[in-house]
């Protein structure tokens, strides 16, 4: 099964390169965040004939999670059930009878001094807490999305340009480091230890692919019992180089 993780940046804007992806038929699991449509208004009719399921958690203007698959989709939980929150960041589901999958829009946070700093650590707290239950699952389980941290400076291209900005805020680092500290694996970095590479290019700055001026926000992390199923995780830069582009990549991982 090849799974696909891909903040959309909007499911309306990106519907056409999107309908790209559902077309070629590559992928068989597909996580999605930031729909910006709320779930009654979700566009159905313009995916229904690529063969995928579909669980939709989204949200009017911001935030929205969806999960697209060729396999059945079970037992479906739509927001952290240990979490009151407004807004639509995680879907929880069973794929193919076999695969736990977490799709997640972690919050962003905007610069630690702001009023959603907070939000965003109360949210972390929320959900270290949550998957405790699942790390020696024998059950495998993967967490796919937007996760809007860079884990150390070599996930941003120029860290000087974050400092006191909360995706590089050392109170969220620490956060995800503990989840891997516990056996956690940060699936794209196990398999590239000593690469370089980024799944977010902004708009604003020209050329920002070309220039290499990314971030890596955007994550795989599995529990001991997924870690033995996958067999590679990279980077596709596809969604990104668009005619009308989302600004992250799509990040993908094959399991046996």
């Amino acid at each position: 099964m090849k799974i696909l993780t891909l903040n959309i940046n909007s499911i309306r804007a990106h519907a056409e390169s999107f309908i790209d992806i559902l077309r070629a038929g590559e992928y068989d699991t597909i996580m999605v965040q930031e729909l910006k449509v709320e779930s009654a208004g979700f566009p159905h009719n313009l995916f229904d004939e690529y063969g995928y399921n579909i669980k939709v958690f989204g949200q009017k203007s911001w935030n929205g999670v969806a999960t697209f698959s060729k396999y059945s989709i079970e037992d479906v939980t739509m927001g952290m059930p240990n979490y009151s929150d407004v807004n639509a960041r995680f879907l929880e589901c069973v794929v193919d009878g076999r695969v736990r999958l977490i799709n997640v829009y972690m919050p962003n946070g905007d610069t630690i001094d702001s009023p959603k700093f907070p939000y965003k650590m109360e949210w972390l707290a929320a959900f270290t807490k949550y998957i405790e239950q699942y790390l020696h699952s024998p059950e495998p389980v993967i967490i796919g999305g937007d996760f809007n941290i860079a884990l150390t400076d070599r996930d941003l291209w120029k860290p000087a340009n974050y400092v006191n900005i909360a995706i590089a805020a050392p109170a969220a680092r620490a956060v995800m480091q503990s989840w891997i500290d516990a056996g956690w694996s940060d699936v794209w970095r196990t398999m590239h230890p000593d690469e370089i590479a980024y799944t977010w290019f902004g708009y604003r700055g020209g050329d920002t692919v070309g220039k290499n001026m990314g971030l890596r926000l955007d994550y795989f992390l599995a529990n001991p019992t997924a870690m033995q199923m996958i067999k590679n995780c990279e980077i596709d830069i596809s969604a990104r180089l668009a005619a009308k582009p989302t600004d992250h990549c799509g990040l993908m991982l094959t399991i046996k």
